[in-house]
């Protein structure tokens, strides 16, 4: 689908208030490292989401590391796929 940065914010703000989807893929939507810092910001708050696959959309560093700073205070994600974001070396 290509959301783009722009659906990945969309979908953050939405799943801050969501409380029933469990399993999230987003895999191929090029939401880029501002919609990954967004969707991690919703993790935060986020009881609900268990799966979420973020697979093959370029999120970079930036969106990984803030992926790893939500999950320290997220207890739900018990799946997450990162695999072809160039996150790292």
């Amino acid at each position: 689908n290509k959301i783009g940065p722009e659906g990945g914010q969309a979908l953050a703000e939405a799943l801050k208030v969501n409380s029933t989807v469990a399993h999230l893929d987003l895999s191929s939507n090029e939401i880029g490292p501002e919609g990954g810092q967004a969707l991690a910001e919703a993790l935060k708050v986020n009881s609900t989401v268990a799966h979420l696959d973020l697979s093959s959309n370029e999120i970079g560093p930036e969106g990984g590391q803030a992926l790893a700073e939500a999950l320290k205070v997220n207890s739900t994600v018990a799946h997450l796929d990162l695999r072809d974001n160039k996150i790292g070396p």
